[in-house]
């Protein structure tokens, strides 16, 4: 009984994160990728709860050949534009690919996921959130954006 209702749950989680969200694309004109899940969020604006990893998959095919890529993310809040260094562990892509490895194919389909941490000391605030990938050439992939809130427990 208690293995069924773990693999419940496990089914529940993966299932919230497999989900497609609707995005919308960059100010850019990067690419958009062709599906993003977001952990825990079906619709915008997306709740990212303080203290915690957001986990983001994204689908997108490679429009050049690449040795390497990194991801970018850029938040606006309160007016206020800035980009959002992420841990050096998490912004190398080619580190979060999956069925695939840097350096990447021209066509190739690519499948990242990017942790993104949400720290206890960012404010309850509403912001739109960029999220780019790149390569070492400062090339565009993919890039997305999305309407979010900081929440509390």
């Amino acid at each position: 009984m208690y293995r069924f209702a773990a693999l419940f749950v496990a089914v529940l989680a993966f299932g919230s994160l497999t989900e497609a969200l609707e995005t919308r694309p960059c100010a850019n004109g990067a690419p958009h990728p062709a599906r993003v899940a977001i952990s825990g969020c079906t619709q915008m604006p997306c709740e990212l709860l303080r203290g915690s990893d957001v986990s983001m998959e994204l689908e997108f095919q490679a429009p050049f050949a690449a040795q390497s890529l990194r991801y970018t993310v850029v938040a606006t809040a309160l007016g206020i534009t800035a980009p959002y260094e992420l841990p050096p562990d998490r912004a190398n892509a080619c580190d979060w690919l999956t069925g695939s490895s840097c350096p990447i194919s021209q066509g190739e389909d690519i499948t990242s996921t990017l942790e993104m941490p949400v720290l206890p000391i960012y404010p309850l605030v509403s912001l739109v959130i960029q999220v780019g990938v790149v390569d070492e050439q400062n090339r565009n992939f993919a890039c997305f954006a999305i309407d979010a809130r900081v929440v509390a427990v």
